[in-house]
């Protein structure tokens, strides 16, 4: 079972199966999984305390790698980045005191 679906990836960016065939984006999918679980130390589950909150890390990293693989036009410029800043803030904030371990619910 993935963190999130296609269609929510979809939405969020606003591309269609036309733009993003569902092999890649699943694949994007698998690598933000990947990412957070490197990031955190461990796979997440659904009673997972903040599970919601990995949910919405990988949505944001998933989104970053489908931009990066964009052509760089002005309507895509600079949302790769902003949205994997966006990510690494959400995950950092997750940590006690800035930089222990992730809280545990």
């Amino acid at each position: 079972m993935g963190y999130v679906t296609r269609e929510e990836i979809r939405n969020l960016i606003g591309v269609t199966d036309l733009e993003i065939e569902d092999q890649r984006l699943d694949q994007t999918i698998t690598d933000a999984e990947n990412l957070v679980n490197a990031y955190t130390g461990k796979p997440w589950t659904t009673t997972d305390g903040e599970y919601s909150k990995i949910q919405t890390v990988t949505r944001l990293l998933a989104a970053s790698l489908i931009y990066e693989g964009l052509p760089s036009i002005q309507e895509t410029q600079g949302k790769a980045q902003r949205y994997h800043e966006l990510a690494i803030l959400m995950l950092e904030s997750m940590r006690v005191g800035g930089s222990g371990p992730l809280k545990r619910a």
